[in-house]
Protein backbone atom coordinates (compact mmCIF):
# COMPACT_ATOMS: atom_id res chain seq x y z
CA UNK A 1 0.00 0.00 0.00
CA UNK A 2 2.89 2.54 0.79
CA UNK A 3 4.55 1.62 -2.40
CA UNK A 4 1.15 2.16 -4.14
CA UNK A 5 0.60 5.60 -2.51
CA UNK A 6 4.29 6.52 -3.42
CA UNK A 7 3.73 5.38 -7.48
CA UNK A 8 0.18 7.58 -7.31
CA UNK A 9 1.94 10.69 -5.83
CA UNK A 10 5.33 10.44 -8.38
CA UNK A 11 2.84 10.55 -11.51
CA UNK A 12 0.69 13.11 -9.82
CA UNK A 13 4.04 15.21 -9.53
CA UNK A 14 5.08 14.89 -13.20
CA UNK A 15 2.13 15.76 -14.38
CA UNK A 16 1.44 18.85 -11.94
CA UNK A 17 5.67 19.45 -13.49
CA UNK A 18 4.22 19.37 -17.22
CA UNK A 19 1.79 21.70 -16.42
CA UNK A 20 3.88 24.39 -14.03
CA UNK A 21 4.78 26.30 -17.19
CA UNK A 22 1.42 26.60 -18.25
CA UNK A 23 -0.13 27.81 -15.16
CA UNK A 24 3.14 29.85 -14.05
CA UNK A 25 1.49 33.25 -15.33
CA UNK A 26 -1.28 35.15 -13.02
CA UNK A 27 -4.74 34.58 -14.37
CA UNK A 28 -7.56 36.79 -13.56
CA UNK A 29 -11.57 35.58 -14.40
CA UNK A 30 -13.75 36.44 -17.07
CA UNK A 31 -10.78 38.55 -18.98
CA UNK A 32 -12.56 38.32 -22.25
CA UNK A 33 -14.90 40.87 -20.55
CA UNK A 34 -14.81 44.66 -20.51
CA UNK A 35 -14.37 45.74 -16.78
CA UNK A 36 -17.91 47.19 -16.53
CA UNK A 37 -19.15 43.54 -17.18
CA UNK A 38 -17.76 41.85 -13.82
CA UNK A 39 -17.81 42.42 -10.19
CA UNK A 40 -14.57 42.83 -8.06
CA UNK A 41 -13.15 40.28 -5.85
CA UNK A 42 -14.03 42.82 -2.75
CA UNK A 43 -17.66 43.53 -3.49
CA UNK A 44 -17.96 39.57 -4.50
CA UNK A 45 -16.19 38.57 -1.36
CA UNK A 46 -18.38 40.56 0.74
CA UNK A 47 -21.46 39.10 -1.38
CA UNK A 48 -20.92 35.67 -0.39
CA UNK A 49 -19.21 35.72 3.12
CA UNK A 50 -22.73 38.01 4.27
CA UNK A 51 -24.84 34.76 3.04
CA UNK A 52 -22.86 32.12 4.39
CA UNK A 53 -23.24 32.95 7.83
CA UNK A 54 -26.72 33.52 7.81
CA UNK A 55 -27.62 29.89 6.37
CA UNK A 56 -29.35 27.33 8.97
CA UNK A 57 -26.66 24.90 7.80
CA UNK A 58 -23.67 26.95 9.35
CA UNK A 59 -25.46 28.41 12.32
CA UNK A 60 -26.79 24.47 13.14
CA UNK A 61 -22.42 23.94 12.75
CA UNK A 62 -22.13 26.35 15.30
CA UNK A 63 -24.72 25.30 18.30
CA UNK A 64 -22.83 21.72 17.36
CA UNK A 65 -19.78 23.08 18.35
CA UNK A 66 -21.57 24.72 21.60
CA UNK A 67 -22.81 21.66 22.85
CA UNK A 68 -19.94 19.86 22.91
CA UNK A 69 -18.30 22.54 24.60
CA UNK A 70 -20.37 22.42 27.49
CA UNK A 71 -20.40 18.73 27.41
CA UNK A 72 -16.26 19.02 27.96
CA UNK A 73 -17.46 21.39 31.35
CA UNK A 74 -19.35 18.67 32.52
CA UNK A 75 -16.83 15.61 31.85
CA UNK A 76 -13.94 18.26 33.97
CA UNK A 77 -16.33 18.96 36.66
CA UNK A 78 -16.97 15.06 37.20
CA UNK A 79 -13.41 15.21 38.72
CA UNK A 80 -15.27 17.65 41.45
CA UNK A 81 -16.98 16.40 44.68
CA UNK A 82 -20.64 15.40 44.94
CA UNK A 83 -22.79 17.37 47.98
CA UNK A 84 -26.15 16.48 48.09
CA UNK A 85 -29.21 17.22 50.44
CA UNK A 86 -31.85 15.25 51.11
CA UNK A 87 -34.91 14.55 53.54
CA UNK A 88 -35.88 10.98 54.75
CA UNK A 89 -39.43 10.99 55.86
CA UNK A 90 -39.89 7.57 57.72
CA UNK A 91 -43.38 6.94 59.42
CA UNK A 92 -45.65 4.09 59.93
CA UNK A 93 -48.00 3.51 57.58
CA UNK A 94 -49.86 0.43 59.08
CA UNK A 95 -47.99 -2.57 61.14
CA UNK A 96 -48.65 -6.33 61.55
CA UNK A 97 -46.11 -7.83 63.85
CA UNK A 98 -46.34 -10.28 66.59
CA UNK A 99 -45.62 -9.10 69.97
CA UNK A 100 -42.53 -11.45 70.50
CA UNK A 101 -40.96 -9.77 67.76
CA UNK A 102 -41.92 -6.11 68.04
CA UNK A 103 -39.02 -5.31 70.11
CA UNK A 104 -36.80 -6.32 67.08
CA UNK A 105 -38.19 -5.45 64.39
CA UNK A 106 -40.23 -1.93 64.95
CA UNK A 107 -38.43 0.52 63.89
CA UNK A 108 -39.09 4.21 65.46
CA UNK A 109 -40.50 7.19 62.73
CA UNK A 110 -38.05 9.34 61.49
CA UNK A 111 -37.90 12.55 59.81
CA UNK A 112 -34.17 13.65 59.64
CA UNK A 113 -32.18 15.69 57.29
CA UNK A 114 -29.07 14.73 55.72
CA UNK A 115 -26.09 16.25 53.45
CA UNK A 116 -24.04 13.58 51.53
CA UNK A 117 -20.11 14.39 50.36
CA UNK A 118 -18.91 12.41 47.65
CA UNK A 119 -15.56 12.67 46.37
CA UNK A 120 -14.42 10.26 43.74
CA UNK A 121 -10.81 9.59 44.28
CA UNK A 122 -9.86 7.12 41.30
CA UNK A 123 -12.31 5.92 38.65
CA UNK A 124 -9.91 3.67 36.52
CA UNK A 125 -9.34 6.56 33.72
CA UNK A 126 -12.86 7.12 33.24
CA UNK A 127 -12.54 11.06 34.07
CA UNK A 128 -9.87 11.58 31.98
CA UNK A 129 -11.31 9.40 28.85
CA UNK A 130 -14.46 11.13 29.13
CA UNK A 131 -12.55 14.93 29.04
CA UNK A 132 -10.55 13.38 26.06
CA UNK A 133 -13.48 12.40 24.40
CA UNK A 134 -15.23 15.55 24.88
CA UNK A 135 -12.13 17.46 23.51
CA UNK A 136 -11.75 15.63 20.61
CA UNK A 137 -15.60 16.02 19.71
CA UNK A 138 -15.04 19.74 20.54
CA UNK A 139 -12.16 19.64 17.52
CA UNK A 140 -13.95 17.33 15.42
CA UNK A 141 -16.94 20.07 15.65
CA UNK A 142 -14.43 22.73 14.43
CA UNK A 143 -13.56 20.85 11.60
CA UNK A 144 -16.74 20.15 10.63
CA UNK A 145 -18.06 23.83 10.90
CA UNK A 146 -14.97 24.97 8.76
CA UNK A 147 -15.87 22.04 6.10
CA UNK A 148 -19.58 23.31 6.27
CA UNK A 149 -18.34 27.05 5.54
CA UNK A 150 -16.20 26.02 2.69
CA UNK A 151 -19.09 24.03 1.01
CA UNK A 152 -21.41 26.56 1.19
CA UNK A 153 -18.89 29.21 -0.39
CA UNK A 154 -18.63 26.48 -2.91
CA UNK A 155 -22.31 26.41 -3.38
CA UNK A 156 -22.80 29.94 -3.19
CA UNK A 157 -20.02 30.95 -5.75
CA UNK A 158 -21.44 28.74 -7.90
CA UNK A 159 -25.02 29.95 -7.73
CA UNK A 160 -24.16 33.32 -8.47
CA UNK A 161 -21.60 32.81 -11.39
CA UNK A 162 -24.61 30.31 -13.08
CA UNK A 163 -26.87 33.64 -12.18
CA UNK A 164 -24.10 36.27 -14.00
CA UNK A 165 -22.62 33.78 -16.80
CA UNK A 166 -26.64 32.42 -17.36
CA UNK A 167 -27.47 36.65 -17.70
CA UNK A 168 -24.32 37.28 -19.97
CA UNK A 169 -24.73 34.74 -22.63
CA UNK A 170 -28.30 35.28 -22.96
CA UNK A 171 -27.94 39.32 -22.94
CA UNK A 172 -25.24 38.72 -25.36
CA UNK A 173 -27.27 36.77 -27.59
CA UNK A 174 -30.26 38.43 -27.57
CA UNK A 175 -28.38 41.75 -28.81
CA UNK A 176 -26.83 39.71 -31.91
CA UNK A 177 -30.05 38.41 -32.98
CA UNK A 178 -31.73 41.92 -32.27
CA UNK A 179 -29.27 43.57 -34.79
CA UNK A 180 -29.25 40.02 -37.20
CA UNK A 181 -32.88 39.73 -37.67
CA UNK A 182 -33.57 42.59 -39.96
CA UNK A 183 -31.67 40.53 -42.61
CA UNK A 184 -35.03 38.11 -42.87
CA UNK A 185 -36.71 41.32 -44.70
CA UNK A 186 -33.47 42.56 -46.71
CA UNK A 187 -33.51 39.03 -47.70
CA UNK A 188 -36.77 38.70 -49.07
CA UNK A 189 -36.24 42.26 -51.38
CA UNK A 190 -32.99 40.66 -52.56
CA UNK A 191 -35.03 37.68 -53.62
CA UNK A 192 -38.04 39.75 -54.62
CA UNK A 193 -35.22 41.66 -56.91
CA UNK A 194 -33.93 38.95 -58.39
CA UNK A 195 -30.71 39.53 -56.72
CA UNK A 196 -30.57 36.18 -54.74
CA UNK A 197 -31.89 32.26 -55.03
CA UNK A 198 -34.51 30.78 -53.22
CA UNK A 199 -31.94 28.71 -51.53
CA UNK A 200 -29.86 31.27 -50.33
CA UNK A 201 -32.65 33.08 -48.86
CA UNK A 202 -33.71 29.73 -47.51
CA UNK A 203 -30.29 29.14 -45.74
CA UNK A 204 -30.41 32.22 -44.49
CA UNK A 205 -34.30 32.05 -42.82
CA UNK A 206 -33.07 28.45 -41.27
CA UNK A 207 -29.64 30.62 -39.60
CA UNK A 208 -31.58 33.13 -38.17
CA UNK A 209 -34.76 30.42 -37.08
CA UNK A 210 -31.10 28.52 -35.06
CA UNK A 211 -29.65 31.91 -33.68
CA UNK A 212 -33.38 32.52 -32.38
CA UNK A 213 -33.79 28.86 -30.84
CA UNK A 214 -30.31 29.39 -29.03
CA UNK A 215 -31.36 32.45 -27.38
CA UNK A 216 -34.51 30.58 -26.53
CA UNK A 217 -32.94 28.01 -24.80
CA UNK A 218 -30.17 30.70 -23.20
CA UNK A 219 -33.45 32.22 -21.28
CA UNK A 220 -34.71 29.57 -19.84
CA UNK A 221 -31.22 28.94 -18.58
CA UNK A 222 -31.15 32.18 -17.25
CA UNK A 223 -34.55 32.30 -15.96
CA UNK A 224 -33.15 28.85 -14.47
CA UNK A 225 -30.47 30.24 -12.86
CA UNK A 226 -31.97 33.48 -11.45
CA UNK A 227 -35.01 31.50 -9.72
CA UNK A 228 -32.03 29.53 -8.24
CA UNK A 229 -30.15 32.44 -7.13
CA UNK A 230 -33.59 33.70 -5.81
CA UNK A 231 -34.17 31.01 -3.52
CA UNK A 232 -30.19 30.83 -2.03
CA UNK A 233 -29.63 34.44 -1.61
CA UNK A 234 -33.57 35.85 -1.35
CA UNK A 235 -32.92 38.76 -3.45
CA UNK A 236 -33.25 38.95 -7.47
CA UNK A 237 -29.91 38.85 -9.49
CA UNK A 238 -28.85 42.37 -10.26
CA UNK A 239 -26.93 41.60 -13.09
CA UNK A 240 -23.31 42.75 -11.72
CA UNK A 241 -21.69 40.34 -13.81
CA UNK A 242 -19.23 37.22 -12.60
CA UNK A 243 -16.52 37.75 -10.53
CA UNK A 244 -12.87 38.97 -11.79
CA UNK A 245 -11.42 36.65 -9.26
CA UNK A 246 -7.59 36.23 -9.46
CA UNK A 247 -7.08 32.83 -9.69
CA UNK A 248 -4.44 32.38 -7.28
CA UNK A 249 -4.72 28.39 -6.84
CA UNK A 250 -4.24 27.77 -10.39
CA UNK A 251 -0.61 29.32 -10.26
CA UNK A 252 0.09 27.30 -6.50
CA UNK A 253 -1.05 24.18 -7.86
CA UNK A 254 2.64 22.33 -7.60
CA UNK A 255 2.89 23.36 -3.73
CA UNK A 256 -0.47 23.97 -2.53
CA UNK A 257 -2.06 20.68 -3.43
CA UNK A 258 0.38 17.98 -2.98
CA UNK A 259 1.43 18.29 0.71
CA UNK A 260 -3.15 18.94 2.34
CA UNK A 261 -4.88 17.60 4.93
CA UNK A 262 -8.49 17.50 3.65
CA UNK A 263 -11.15 18.01 5.81
CA UNK A 264 -12.33 14.59 5.49
CA UNK A 265 -8.55 13.33 6.52
CA UNK A 266 -9.15 15.59 9.46
CA UNK A 267 -12.19 13.81 10.57
CA UNK A 268 -11.16 10.05 9.86
CA UNK A 269 -7.88 11.38 12.19
CA UNK A 270 -10.00 12.87 15.01
CA UNK A 271 -12.48 9.19 15.04
CA UNK A 272 -9.23 7.64 15.83
CA UNK A 273 -8.47 9.31 18.44
CA UNK A 274 -11.99 9.15 19.57
CA UNK A 275 -12.25 5.53 19.18
CA UNK A 276 -8.97 5.09 21.20
CA UNK A 277 -10.13 7.13 24.07
CA UNK A 278 -13.70 5.32 24.19
CA UNK A 279 -11.53 2.03 24.43
CA UNK A 280 -9.92 3.31 27.06
CA UNK A 281 -13.08 4.42 28.53
CA UNK A 282 -14.55 0.80 27.88
CA UNK A 283 -11.43 -0.20 30.03
CA UNK A 284 -12.12 1.94 33.03
CA UNK A 285 -15.61 0.47 33.44
CA UNK A 286 -13.84 -2.82 34.89
CA UNK A 287 -11.57 -1.63 37.22
CA UNK A 288 -11.06 -1.07 40.39
CA UNK A 289 -12.97 2.53 42.24
CA UNK A 290 -11.97 4.09 45.19
CA UNK A 291 -13.07 7.43 46.76
CA UNK A 292 -14.31 8.97 50.05
CA UNK A 293 -17.99 9.62 50.83
CA UNK A 294 -19.07 11.50 54.37
CA UNK A 295 -22.63 12.40 55.57
CA UNK A 296 -24.14 14.69 57.90
CA UNK A 297 -27.49 13.65 59.81
CA UNK A 298 -29.87 15.92 61.61
CA UNK A 299 -32.60 13.28 63.11
CA UNK A 300 -36.31 14.40 64.16
CA UNK A 301 -36.01 18.01 61.80
CA UNK A 302 -39.97 18.03 62.72
CA UNK A 303 -38.90 18.02 66.63
CA UNK A 304 -36.40 19.49 68.30
CA UNK A 305 -33.48 18.22 66.57
CA UNK A 306 -31.17 17.81 68.75
CA UNK A 307 -29.47 15.24 67.42
CA UNK A 308 -27.23 14.49 64.98
CA UNK A 309 -23.68 12.45 63.78
CA UNK A 310 -21.41 12.42 60.99
CA UNK A 311 -20.37 8.88 59.26
CA UNK A 312 -17.85 8.72 56.80
CA UNK A 313 -15.07 6.91 54.89
CA UNK A 314 -13.28 5.60 52.23
CA UNK A 315 -14.69 2.86 50.09
CA UNK A 316 -13.49 0.72 47.83
CA UNK A 317 -14.99 -1.78 44.79
CA UNK A 318 -13.45 -3.81 42.15
CA UNK A 319 -15.05 -6.31 39.98
CA UNK A 320 -14.72 -9.70 40.06
CA UNK A 321 -16.38 -11.54 37.49
CA UNK A 322 -18.35 -10.28 35.00
CA UNK A 323 -19.20 -13.19 32.64
CA UNK A 324 -17.12 -12.12 29.53
CA UNK A 325 -18.80 -8.82 29.24
CA UNK A 326 -16.10 -6.89 29.90
CA UNK A 327 -14.02 -8.28 27.22
CA UNK A 328 -16.69 -8.61 24.58
CA UNK A 329 -17.05 -4.43 24.93
CA UNK A 330 -13.82 -4.06 24.95
CA UNK A 331 -13.09 -6.08 21.49
CA UNK A 332 -15.92 -4.57 19.68
CA UNK A 333 -14.41 -1.04 20.77
CA UNK A 334 -11.45 -2.29 19.12
CA UNK A 335 -13.13 -3.27 15.95
CA UNK A 336 -14.50 0.01 15.93
CA UNK A 337 -10.84 1.52 15.77
CA UNK A 338 -10.13 -0.73 13.47
CA UNK A 339 -13.03 0.81 11.23
CA UNK A 340 -12.19 3.84 11.82
CA UNK A 341 -8.25 3.39 10.24
CA UNK A 342 -9.72 1.91 7.01
CA UNK A 343 -12.15 4.93 6.66
CA UNK A 344 -9.09 7.22 6.96
CA UNK A 345 -7.21 5.28 3.90
CA UNK A 346 -10.44 5.96 2.22
CA UNK A 347 -10.27 9.77 2.97
CA UNK A 348 -6.84 9.63 1.87
CA UNK A 349 -7.81 7.91 -1.67
CA UNK A 350 -10.34 10.20 -2.06
CA UNK A 351 -8.00 13.04 -1.84
CA UNK A 352 -5.63 11.61 -4.31
CA UNK A 353 -8.83 11.32 -6.69
CA UNK A 354 -9.53 15.06 -5.98
CA UNK A 355 -6.62 16.47 -6.04
CA UNK A 356 -5.76 14.56 -9.37
CA UNK A 357 -9.43 15.64 -10.85
CA UNK A 358 -8.82 19.26 -9.70
CA UNK A 359 -5.56 19.84 -11.65
CA UNK A 360 -6.40 17.95 -14.27
CA UNK A 361 -9.59 20.03 -14.92
CA UNK A 362 -7.56 23.16 -14.38
CA UNK A 363 -4.94 22.57 -16.66
CA UNK A 364 -7.48 21.44 -19.35
CA UNK A 365 -9.54 24.44 -19.13
CA UNK A 366 -6.70 26.82 -19.08
CA UNK A 367 -5.36 25.04 -21.91
CA UNK A 368 -8.87 25.48 -23.70
CA UNK A 369 -9.35 29.16 -22.73
CA UNK A 370 -6.15 30.39 -24.70
CA UNK A 371 -7.45 28.36 -27.87
CA UNK A 372 -11.18 29.69 -27.26
CA UNK A 373 -10.25 32.91 -26.66
CA UNK A 374 -8.36 33.47 -29.71
CA UNK A 375 -11.10 31.45 -31.74
CA UNK A 376 -13.62 34.18 -30.17
CA UNK A 377 -11.96 37.15 -31.54
CA UNK A 378 -10.95 35.93 -34.88
CA UNK A 379 -14.79 34.96 -36.18
CA UNK A 380 -15.97 37.92 -34.34
CA UNK A 381 -13.48 39.79 -36.23
CA UNK A 382 -15.17 38.10 -39.23
CA UNK A 383 -18.53 38.71 -38.19
CA UNK A 384 -17.60 42.30 -38.15
CA UNK A 385 -16.01 42.62 -40.88
CA UNK A 386 -19.29 41.05 -42.83
CA UNK A 387 -21.88 43.52 -40.68
CA UNK A 388 -19.55 46.38 -41.87
CA UNK A 389 -19.59 45.57 -45.43
CA UNK A 390 -24.10 45.42 -45.48
CA UNK A 391 -24.15 48.18 -47.81
CA UNK A 392 -23.14 46.16 -50.59
CA UNK A 393 -25.45 44.35 -53.03
CA UNK A 394 -22.80 41.44 -53.15
CA UNK A 395 -22.82 40.58 -49.51
CA UNK A 396 -23.25 37.18 -48.59
CA UNK A 397 -25.67 37.40 -45.46
CA UNK A 398 -25.40 33.61 -45.21
CA UNK A 399 -21.59 34.18 -44.69
CA UNK A 400 -22.57 36.63 -42.17
CA UNK A 401 -25.26 34.36 -40.21
CA UNK A 402 -22.72 31.76 -40.30
CA UNK A 403 -19.91 33.84 -38.69
CA UNK A 404 -22.37 35.16 -35.84
CA UNK A 405 -23.45 31.38 -35.03
CA UNK A 406 -20.29 30.42 -34.67
CA UNK A 407 -19.25 33.70 -32.54
CA UNK A 408 -22.40 32.56 -29.98
CA UNK A 409 -20.95 28.91 -30.01
CA UNK A 410 -17.18 30.05 -29.00
CA UNK A 411 -18.53 32.76 -26.71
CA UNK A 412 -20.73 30.30 -25.47
CA UNK A 413 -17.83 28.01 -25.01
CA UNK A 414 -15.36 30.31 -23.72
CA UNK A 415 -17.81 32.03 -21.05
CA UNK A 416 -18.77 27.97 -19.78
CA UNK A 417 -15.02 27.40 -19.68
CA UNK A 418 -14.10 30.15 -17.77
CA UNK A 419 -16.98 29.04 -14.94
CA UNK A 420 -14.97 25.56 -14.63
CA UNK A 421 -11.64 27.59 -14.17
CA UNK A 422 -13.12 29.23 -11.42
CA UNK A 423 -14.78 27.23 -9.91
CA UNK A 424 -11.77 24.22 -10.12
CA UNK A 425 -9.77 27.14 -8.55
CA UNK A 426 -11.71 27.73 -5.58
CA UNK A 427 -12.14 23.74 -5.00
CA UNK A 428 -8.62 23.38 -4.86
CA UNK A 429 -8.74 26.16 -1.72
CA UNK A 430 -11.42 23.91 -0.60
CA UNK A 431 -8.87 20.69 -0.67
CA UNK A 432 -6.14 22.88 1.18
CA UNK A 433 -8.66 24.56 3.60
CA UNK A 434 -7.55 27.81 2.42
CA UNK A 435 -10.95 29.08 1.06
CA UNK A 436 -12.09 30.47 4.44
CA UNK A 437 -9.24 32.79 4.51
CA UNK A 438 -9.70 33.91 0.80
CA UNK A 439 -13.77 34.83 1.60
CA UNK A 440 -12.34 36.62 5.24
CA UNK A 441 -14.45 34.65 7.16
CA UNK A 442 -13.69 33.23 10.78
CA UNK A 443 -15.77 32.73 13.82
Amino acid sequence: MFHLNKINWLILAIFISASVNLLADKVSSYSVLADNKTLTNEIFVDKIKSIIISQPEFRQAIAVRGEFEENRKFASRQRFPTLTAQVLNDRTISRDIESGDRLRKTKDDAFDAQVLFDQPIYTGNEINSKVKIAKLEISRASIELNKIASELILSASEIYINAASSKILSDYCKKLFNDLKRYRDIVKRRFDGGIISGSEMAIVNVRLSEIEAKLARLEANEIKAASIYMSFFKELYDGSGPPSLELINIDELNTSLQNINTYDELVAKNTIENKTADLELTRSQYRPKLGFSARYTQYDVDEDAEDSDIRGGIYFSFPLFNFGRGSAQVAASKARINQAKINSEKSRRDKETQVASVIGSATGTLQARNRLEDSYINIKLQRETYFNNISSSQFSISALLEAALRELSLFEQLINNENELVISDLRSSHLNRSLLNRFKISY
